[in-house]
């Protein structure tokens, strides 16, 4: 961080405050629920989840993807403990953006919750052609909801305009403008 001098030669370390990325959790299904069972994450789900993944970084914020950050499962590969790692990138994410299909992979659910308790801000990407668990169609009476519905057929243009909008609600959701927050000016003498 720079210091920058002002008038009366004091350092004003204000100035030089950069702005901090949004951090995203990319909450996906498993490959349990949507994988065959010979244990290889399917190409359509991988490509969609690799063009979630692609659109938020292009958005110019941080991702953990645990389909990335701990590697795709492969053919006879031993799953390791997937837990910690993925319950710290929820505490430390600001918003989680998950792909909710019918039926909703154990995973995710589990993702929602930890960031339901946690109060942190959900980007819902569902379809709406499918009836979704009444448990995920409830989550925004205890945190902050932004339901999306999702379409394979956009292009990755569309895709990031539409996840920073999204992006743009979270970060208003978590940081408020002084106007949002009921702050006034100062009163003039």
């Amino acid at each position: 961080m720079s210091e920058y001098l002002v008038e009366d030669g004091t350092a004003d370390r204000t100035a030089a405050v950069e702005p901090q990325l949004l951090r995203v959790f990319l909450a996906t299904p498993s490959l349990r629920l949507t994988g065959p069972a010979d244990g290889v994450f399917p190409l359509a789900l991988r490509a969609r989840v690799t063009a979630l993944r692609e659109a938020l970084l292009g958005s110019g914020v941080r991702v953990f993807s645990s389909h990335h950050d701990q590697s795709w499962v492969a053919r006879g590969a031993a799953e390791s403990p997937r837990v910690p790692s993925t319950h710290r990138a929820v505490m430390t994410a600001d918003v989680v953006v998950a792909c909710v299909g019918s039926p909703l992979s154990s995973g995710v659910a589990l993702e929602l919750g930890w960031a339901s308790a946690m109060r942190k801000p959900i980007i819902l990407l569902v379809d709406r052609a499918v009836e979704h668990n009444p448990l995920v169609e409830s989550l925004e009476e205890v945190c902050p909801v932004f339901p999306l519905a999702y379409d394979n057929s956009w292009s990755a243009t569309a895709l990031q305009q539409i996840l920073v909008t999204a992006l743009d609600w979270a970060d208003n959701t978590i940081w408020p403008s002084a106007d949002e927050m009921g702050a006034t000016s100062a009163p003039t003498s």
